[in-house]
């Protein structure tokens, strides 16, 4: 058996190296942040010669002699003393392994002086062995390292095409500097400045200056705080009509330390479910102080991943902060201020409802009308393609094997309800019945009439699940029912899932030896082919997600309900239309995240007609 040895220091630094040093932008990323554990309040970084040469320079306090000589050994570290500091780190460095790796695989040489110095020292490290020379520098520190990775063959071979890595290295100084806005940060790529920061201390500057954000997006303020755990969320998310395909636009910053935070994402993940397409990525950048006590910023060498003690907590307020910064700013929409400034009222309606129905109690002064009693209709062949949305239930359903009587289950008390556009609105037109097309005193909206429909309806019943004791606002109970011609996957589907479906409003009569029957619908589907609507909701439950199922059932129920595109609507009932969207929370884009509307300025329109 060979015998056991103690590594020499270098080859033990090379391995650790393997560790710590994963590419160029590994390292840019170390010595960026030593100089912020600084206090520095300028840093440079230059790269050259395919991201080998590379150049970090501060302002910070500079070294010492000795101690710039100890910088270069194993875990020597001015950031931690003892065990239980590890549980209230402020600091972004603490293992004392980066300097001492960066040596191990390149030529680094370090000029640094405290600011109380006369003179400054130089540190030549190569090969394992160290040498420190007085010098005359400026106060602060200067690391310069050339040949990355000389020695390490295999781990040369491996790095990508130089604008790869470099596009690592720009990722890397623009999570950072957007970090601290406070420090100004340069980064240059074979002399030529590719991104520079004003040390603002502002956040939403910083954003723009490192290019994270483009300065054109709309956006919302997150602010949150839980005493409990001393925690805070302060940044901002772009609203709904802004996304990624990937999540290189979420930024998460975990006291002062820009991560990797899965928690982070699967909360906007949440937030944004019913907002943008699937598959989309929100853009948002969120601070989130925290007692360091409650994280584990030590188990991974790179420190870009922690862990929390409380992390249910972290990914509960994450989400409620970014839930309550989109449906503050949804409702006051530049457009619709004026409407958003009275409470919020998401009313019921359908083309051929009864009444609209509010999401809270009314009071005498607003005009309570009495509830409808229950009544009886049969289909006729009446042509019902001139819709009305106030429109009494004596309007029946075009299909001819429905028959419906009201169930009343937990109506509310209804009223009278008057629409108007918020001041500055006019009605102009509807394009082939699909576009409105409204004056704004902006200029110009382009409104499709399916998908603002299905953002009203989509909200009521978000409002109606969320009201203990509330199933919907009202139901229809077929009294000639239709049989559902369901695969058997879909019928296991619908037994399965026959709470939720009734959560919505439906309910179901399901033999064991033959076809499921639907005995109960929602009054939105009362003018639809319910049987076909039904199985395409089952079908998307046999395909979602088991966390979205009641989100993905509720987006079906509010597509299949709303009006269709190419079906006339009055003025008066684009007007209501306009209004109850307008004071919905969120009404940037429809539950599937396509937009409602398109803006155009009178300045955009200008420039469409006078090119150049």
């Amino acid at each position: 058996m060979p015998k056991v040895l103690v590594l020499p220091e270098h080859i033990a630094s090379q391995i650790a190296a393997g560790e710590v040093i994963e590419r160029p932008a590994s390292v840019v990323k170390e010595l960026v942040e030593n100089s912020i554990d600084a206090g520095a309040t300028q840093i440079e970084i230059a790269v050259a010669s395919d991201c080998r040469d590379i150049r970090v320079a501060d302002n910070g306090c500079g070294m010492e002699p000795e101690d710039a000589v100890l910088a270069f050994h194993r875990h020597a570290t001015s950031k931690l003393s003892k065990p239980e500091d590890l549980w209230s780190l402020r600091t972004m460095g603490f293992r004392g392994e980066a300097i001492p790796s960066i040596a191990s695989v390149s030529h680094l040489t370090c000029y640094t002086r405290s600011h109380e110095a006369s003179t400054g020292t130089k540190v030549d490290a190569a090969d394992g062995t160290v040498t420190a020379t007085e010098t005359g520098c400026a106060s602060g520190t200067v690391m310069e390292l050339t040949d990355l990775f000389y020695n390490v063959p295999a781990r040369l071979k491996f790095l990508k095409k130089p604008s790869t890595e470099f596009a690592h290295i720009h990722e890397t100084v623009q999570a950072l500097a957007t970090s601290f806005p406070k420090t100004v940060f340069q980064l240059v790529n074979n002399g030529e400045v590719v991104l520079k920061t004003s040390g603002s201390g502002k956040l939403a500057q910083s954003m723009v200056e490192t290019g994270l954000m483009s300065g054109k997006e709309e956006l919302c303020q997150v602010t949150f705080a839980d005493l409990k755990y001393g925690m805070a969320i302060y940044g901002y998310i772009a609203r709904p009509i802004h996304f990624r395909g990937d999540r290189k636009g979420i930024l998460a910053i975990i006291n002062n330390r820009p991560v990797r935070c899965s928690l982070t994402y699967k909360a906007l993940d949440q937030a944004y479910a019913d907002l943008i397409p699937k598959g989309k990525y929100p853009l948002a950048v969120l601070t989130i102080t925290i007692d360091p006590n409650q994280v584990d910023v030590n188990i991974h060498p790179t420190k870009k991943e922690i862990k929390y003690n409380i992390g249910n907590d972290v990914f509960m307020a994450i989400h409620r902060a970014a839930t309550e910064a989109l449906r503050v700013t949804g409702a006051q929409s530049d457009s619709s201020a004026q409407a958003a400034a009275q409470p919020v009222e998401r009313i019921s309606y359908s083309p051929w409802s009864a009444q609209a129905a509010t999401s809270h109690t009314p009071t005498a002064e607003q005009g309570v009308v009495a509830e409808p009693s229950n009544t009886k209709f049969a289909a006729s062949p009446r042509n019902t393609q001139q819709l009305h949305f106030g429109e009494s239930l004596s309007c029946v359903p075009t299909s001819p094997h429905l028959s419906l009587t009201t169930a009343s289950k937990t109506q509310l008390p209804h009223r009278t309800v008057t629409a108007s556009l918020p001041h500055g609105w006019r009605l102009l037109g509807c394009l082939h019945n699909t576009y409105f097309l409204v004056e704004t005193p902006e200029g110009l909206e382009l409104i499709e009439q399916h998908i603002v429909h299905e953002r009203v309806i989509y909200e009521r019943l978000l409002a109606a699940q969320a009201t203990p004791g509330r199933i919907t606002d009202s139901t229809q109970t077929v009294i000639i029912s239709q049989s559902l011609n369901l695969s058997p996957e879909q019928k296991a589907a619908l037994e399965e899932h026959i709470e939720l479906l009734r959560s919505l409003g439906f309910d179901f009569d399901i033999p064991a030896q033959s076809a499921a029957v639907c005995t109960q619908v929602p009054l939105e589907l009362a003018h639809k082919d319910y049987a076909c609507v039904v199985q395409q909701i089952v079908e998307q439950l046999c395909l979602a997600d088991s966390a979205q199922l009641e989100l993905e059932a509720t987006k079906s129920l509010a597509c299949q309900a709303a009006v269709k595109n190419g079906m006339t609507l009055s003025d008066r009932d684009i007007t209501q239309l306009l209004s109850d969207w307008l004071k919905t929370p969120r009404n940037d884009t429809c539950p599937h995240g396509r937009p409602i509307r398109l803006a155009f300025s009178m300045d955009k329109l200008f420039q469409m007609f006078h090119p150049g």
